[in-house]
């Protein structure tokens, strides 16, 4: 696995990679301090697994960096490690396509979780926030490929990209995508991706 570290903060990536290296044995951990380095790096054919993004940088900060990567390398899933952490960030990053977000703030022991989880492809979001958000139904009755699509969608993937993993038409994502916001009564991908981290569904059942 390769895991792409963006922060313009060398002694932060250090901790970072550390701890990255101390959830996961095999692990290649390549290091950017701007986004202009980072979608360099994305072009690397052996392929990056994951990237996890301050918002924050020289180069551009907030959303407008996170929008960047997501342009440049759509098919990556990104992780939001940030010192801001309100609710309105939060839903703005998943709104833009962030597979979870991870606050800068966060005990090592719970950071170290937080990693773990979201190293395994697992979403991950900040307790407090997953509070302030509407109750899901407390089970889903998702048939196999809407699972396969909420998965994918946990992981921020564009129609696009979601349609050329499962091998279908991006219609017939689009078919998914409606039913699967019927099941967990949510109105948009956002909120389908936080129902599914409060229901341990996301990616592949109740343990994730």
């Amino acid at each position: 696995m390769k895991v792409l570290l963006v922060d313009d903060h060398a002694l932060f990536r250090a901790g970072l990679r550390l701890l990255v290296s101390t959830v996961l044995r095999n692990v290649q951990v390549v290091e950017a301090s701007t986004l202009a380095e980072a979608a360099e790096l994305a072009k690397d054919p052996s392929g990056i697994s994951l990237c996890l993004l301050d918002l924050v940088l020289k180069d551009g900060s907030g959303l407008d960096g996170l929008s960047f990567f997501r342009e440049a390398a759509p098919d990556i899933p990104v992780v939001v490690v940030s010192a801001t952490q309100d609710d309105d960030t939060i839903r703005a990053c998943l709104d833009a396509g962030a597979m979870s977000f991870v606050p800068k703030s966060m005990p090592p022991e719970a950071l170290t979780q937080a990693l773990r989880r979201v190293l395994a492809g697992h979403v991950f979001l900040p307790d407090p926030f997953l509070a302030t958000t509407p109750s899901p139904p407390q089970r889903s009755g998702l048939s196999p490929r809407q699972s396969d699509v909420l998965r994918l969608l946990s992981r921020g993937l564009p129609t696009k990209s979601i349609a050329r993993e499962l091998g279908i038409s991006e219609n017939t994502v689009k078919e998914h995508l409606t039913a699967l916001f019927q099941v967990l009564r949510v109105r948009n991908r956002t909120e389908a991706v936080v129902a599914a981290a409060r229901l341990g569904l996301a990616p592949d059942g109740p343990d994730a």
